[in-house]
């Protein structure tokens, strides 16, 4: 259960980093369109307030994950150690 839960989680995150990029297409794709150029400033805004909102959120889904994948070698090395607390 705890792997299906760490794969949902690094899912989750995968899917965080694609809307970034999308949003950084977007975002180039609005500065290099002169017929954006009246709503350039506004989609700017939009743009900038999405990709920080993903961050706070992606930032501890990214610490989350590296814990995850230590907790799981932590545990890996102390059944090869025969140890188990």
């Amino acid at each position: 259960m705890a792997r299906e839960g760490s794969s949902r989680v690094e899912e989750l995150n995968e899917k965080l980093d694609s809307t970034m990029e999308k949003l950084e297409t977007l975002g180039a794709l609005v500065d290099g369109s002169p017929e954006y150029a009246e709503l350039a400033p506004y989609l700017r805004i939009a743009i900038a307030s999405l990709r920080t909102a993903i961050g706070l959120y992606g930032a501890p889904l990214k610490i989350t994950i590296g814990a995850q994948k230590l907790k799981s070698e932590l545990k890996s090395d102390r059944e090869a150690l025969g140890t188990e607390s």
